[in-house]
């Protein structure tokens, strides 16, 4: 099979950790971040890189422009955003897919030097298709580490009723002041909600100290690759309220699709969240439906198959 690398951002960041989880199902697979990619070619020549790796990923399609724009081979990449190839991420709703803006450079200089591309969920997949029509994209899905997101032996229902929300305030796709805000403040004066928020306060290895504290976690992006969060949060035994991107409604159980709305205005939010706060034993059950279906479809051993297939011709007959 030879030598494989994959290259990604940080350690400490999502794709760093997901890239050492692939690793682990990887016999033969090197890993190296961005600034280990930088440090080494101050020494050598991407020409070294190339010749030493018989297939080369990358974690996103970022990264994988990055080193394109170094000289290095990318036969394979994850596409984990509509980021790089949209002129209006912050504002694209991924529900109303014609809203999307296509960036023609990044098509033009990028994509086409991408061998195969795996995206993370089936709509990313489509609009990758149709906009790049040329290109070899298949869909890989995503996972969580549902040994390390679990729901809570201690938790105990009681007031109040706790709203959560995670993600970076200052990313406009996040909605948080669009959407989040107009949701906590509505609540501002009611002692028996109480809302939470976390823009890494906390590592990823604690972030399920985070979930086990909610009886509801908001998702209010325009659009996500997969939404890590919600998946981390199904495992977690937590039911999700949000926006209908990434993977939230596929990786919802049945009974918990109902949350997920094809709308960003904030009085749709709040109709579910008085509807659901009275009944809080249901919605526990909901969240523990969600566990099991997280078990049954996206764990890592589910889906690493076909990451390992896409990315590095797993399994391929030459």
């Amino acid at each position: 099979m030879g030598r494989h690398l994959l290259i990604y951002d940080v350690e400490w960041w999502i794709l760093g950790k997901h890239a050492k989880v692939i690793q682990q199902h990887h016999p033969d697979l090197d890993l190296m971040s961005i600034g280990e990619l930088d440090r080494h070619l101050e020494r050598y020549s991407s020409k070294d890189i190339n010749q030493a790796y018989d297939r080369i990923g990358a974690m996103c399609l970022g990264i994988a422009a990055y080193c394109i724009f170094k000289h290095i081979r990318i036969d394979a990449s994850a596409a984990v955003s509509y980021y790089y190839f949209s002129q209006n991420y912050d504002r694209f709703r991924e529900w109303k897919r014609n809203e999307l803006i296509p960036d023609p450079e990044f098509l033009r200089l990028v994509i086409p030097r991408i061998g195969v591309i795996g995206a993370m969920n089936t709509r990313l997949c489509e609009t990758l298709r149709q906009l790049a029509p040329g290109a070899n994209v298949e869909y890989i899905g995503h996972f969580v580490d549902h040994r390390l997101f679990k729901p809570s032996a201690e938790r105990t229902v009681s007031e109040p009723f706790v709203v959560g929300w995670a993600g970076d305030p200052a990313k406009r796709s996040k909605n948080y002041a669009t959407l989040y805000k107009h949701i906590r403040d509505r609540y501002r004066d009611d002692d028996r909600i109480r809302f939470i928020e976390t823009a890494g306060a906390y590592s990823y290895e604690r972030m399920p100290e985070f979930y086990h504290q909610l009886d509801l976690l908001l998702i209010t992006a325009a659009n996500e690759g997969s939404a890590a969060t919600a998946l981390e949060a199904f495992a977690c035994g937590i039911p999700v309220l949000g926006t209908n991107v990434g993977n939230v409604k596929a990786a919802a159980h049945p009974d918990a699709q109902g949350l997920i709305l094809d709308s960003d205005d904030p009085e749709d939010f709040i109709n579910v969240i008085d509807h659901w706060r009275g009944r809080r034993h249901e919605l526990h059950n909901i969240g523990q439906q969600c566990r099991h279906y997280i078990e049954s479809f996206w764990t890592i051993d589910h889906v690493m198959e076909r990451w390992l297939t896409v990315l590095f011709e797993w399994g391929r007959q030459p």
